[in-house]
């Protein structure tokens, strides 16, 4: 982006656009429709000043001119060349950690495009299950992108790991365990993994990403934003690079807007789907990894498993041990062995519980603790 030129951000929901050059996240836009989803804001770089931006702006989107070494990529640029030099010839992984609204996510899309214009291949776990892009809230999902893009919403995910929780509070060792797994998974696909993390850095988040960075064993660890307990830690006797990046201001968002887009996804994953009917002795439960037969319903040696609990439940489908989509329970009668599912899955052989119910006109989500 030329000297003197400032970003123009604009938060969702916005149709964009843009005439002349112009880049979002790495990515370039030039004579594109960008559409800003509610809640998501997107900075626009321009390339001269003869590029004009034409927005179209929703209920509650808004747009302000922003300082580049607050706002945009430009402040990030070294770092991700660096990130992509240590990518050349070898698989690299690489962990975003920070505290809440620091731009880990942004900065994740703008690694994996920039990576991409070094033609490599870049994968994304999204790590975050109460925030996530890539998976709905209580999982966590993997995208290996093909293309670049500004919004990690719009790709099409399918590996999911089911946690269970939207806070990772009680559950850290779990997923640890998953991210592991999901690495696996998707890591002879990739040139560069990127992991981003939440944002729960504080009593006990930062043991907690200590846990992930040990199990997972990255090349570099990026600490974003100006949490002295967070960034230390990791010069205690790491075996990876320790690199810092400033955190964004554009990546604010207000308890409304978070709840609104937690939700936005719960119901994106459940869709309209059709009702699906299930018999109890075809299908075992799974919570926390921890297995259960149809006969636990009787016993209910967990508050998940109680049939009035389960009623409204989100929950993961999986076949074969892996997690094929989402939805969410009707009822559970276990009079005549009969569950009724809301989802477009047609066919699963688990049923893995989560703490969290949507209300019955799927306007809110209740926390079953």
């Amino acid at each position: 982006m030329p000297d003197g030129l400032k970003v123009r951000m604009i938060k969702g929901p916005a149709k964009v656009v843009v005439k002349g050059a112009c880049h979002v996240l790495g990515r370039d836009v030039s004579g594109q429709t960008v559409n800003v989803r509610a809640g998501k804001a997107l900075p626009f770089e321009p390339g001269n000043r003869w590029c004009t931006l034409h927005a179209r702006l929703g209920y509650g989107a808004r747009l302000w001119w922003a300082d580049p070494k607050q706002a945009g990529t430009s402040m990030w640029l070294s770092l991700a060349r660096q990130i992509s030099g240590l990518a050349i010839g070898k698989k690299t992984i690489v962990i975003l950690v920070g505290d809440t609204d620091t731009g880990k996510s942004t900065l994740a899309i703008y690694l994996a495009n920039m990576a991409i214009r070094h033609g490599l291949v870049p994968s994304i776990i999204d790590a975050d299950i109460g925030q996530g892009d890539l998976a709905p809230p209580t999982a966590i999902g993997a995208a290996v992108l093909s293309k670049q893009v500004v919004d990690l919403r719009d790709v099409n995910t399918s590996v999911f790991e089911f946690v269970g929780s939207i806070s990772p509070v009680g559950f850290e060792e779990l997923i640890a365990k998953k991210l592991r797994s999901m690495l696996d998974r998707t890591s002879q696909l990739a040139d560069i993994c990127i992991v981003n993390t939440d944002g729960y850095v504080r009593n006990g988040g930062v043991q907690y990403k200590a846990m992930i960075a040990e199990e997972l064993q990255p090349d570099a660890v990026i600490s974003l934003g100006e949490n002295a307990e967070l960034f230390d830690m990791w010069h205690k006797g790491a075996s990876w690079q320790i690199l810092h990046a400033r955190s964004s201001n554009q990546a604010y968002k207000s308890r409304f807007e978070r709840l609104n887009r937690r939700l936005d996804q719960f119901l994106r994953y459940v869709g309209n789907g059709y009702f699906t009917i299930v018999n109890l002795s075809e299908v075992k439960f799974d919570y926390m990894n921890r297995l259960f037969s149809p006969s636990d319903l009787f016993q209910s040696p967990i508050k998940q498993l109680e049939p009035d609990n389960m009623t409204g439940m989100f929950v993961g489908l999986g076949s074969n041990g892996n997690v094929m989509g989402f939805g969410v329970i009707i009822s559970v009668n276990s009079d005549n062995g009969i569950v009724h599912i809301q989802t477009n899955i047609n066919s699963f052989d688990t049923i893995y519980l989560s703490n969290i119910r949507l209300s019955s006109d799927r306007i809110m989500e209740v926390r079953l603790t």
